[in-house]
């Protein structure tokens, strides 16, 4: 994707997306490249808080309550994508996880769903509007969840 082309897909996302009062979400982008990291920052930095990782580890320490989803590549220099899947869902179960890699051949698909349930498995070269859908989508469900929990406990509670 060019440079133009991410400008008009910014411009576009912008335009196309309500004013939200509050606290901007937070996502979190676990990748070694920085280029992809960059990128995802400015695709996505309009919209919500990007916290940036350059390893599995780093992804690890930077994971907090306010995060709302993780982009995760799967291919990483040490521990892999699916290793930093499984320890963030340790902390917090329900967390979507999206991987983002230029790997579909890794694993099995069957494989990687059974044991890491992601909420996505996208390709970097695929198309950026996929993965922003994805995204907000995610956010959204999580959100969800969240307000789910918080209703149950406090019934639970009374």
């Amino acid at each position: 994707m060019s440079f133009k082309d991410l400008n008009a897909l910014l411009e576009e996302d912008a335009q196309s997306s309500a004013v939200e009062t509050g606290p901007r979400p937070h996502i979190l982008v676990i990748d070694d490249d920085e280029t992809i990291r960059m990128s995802l920052a400015a695709l996505f930095g309009k919209r919500y808080t990007v916290v940036l990782a350059a390893s599995a580890q780093e992804g690890l320490a930077a994971l907090h309550s306010d995060i709302r989803v993780a982009i995760v590549d799967v291919k990483m220099k040490g521990y892999d994508g699916f290793w930093a899947c499984n320890e963030l869902r340790k902390v917090h179960p329900d967390l979507p996880v999206i991987f983002y890699s230029a790997y579909q051949d890794l694993k099995d698909p069957y494989q990687i769903i059974n044991e890491h349930r992601p909420f996505g498995y996208l390709t970097k070269d695929g198309d950026r509007r996929r993965l922003i859908e994805a995204v907000d989508m995610a956010v959204r469900l999580y959100g969800l969840t969240r307000e789910a929990r918080k209703l149950v406990d406090s019934l639970r509670e009374s």
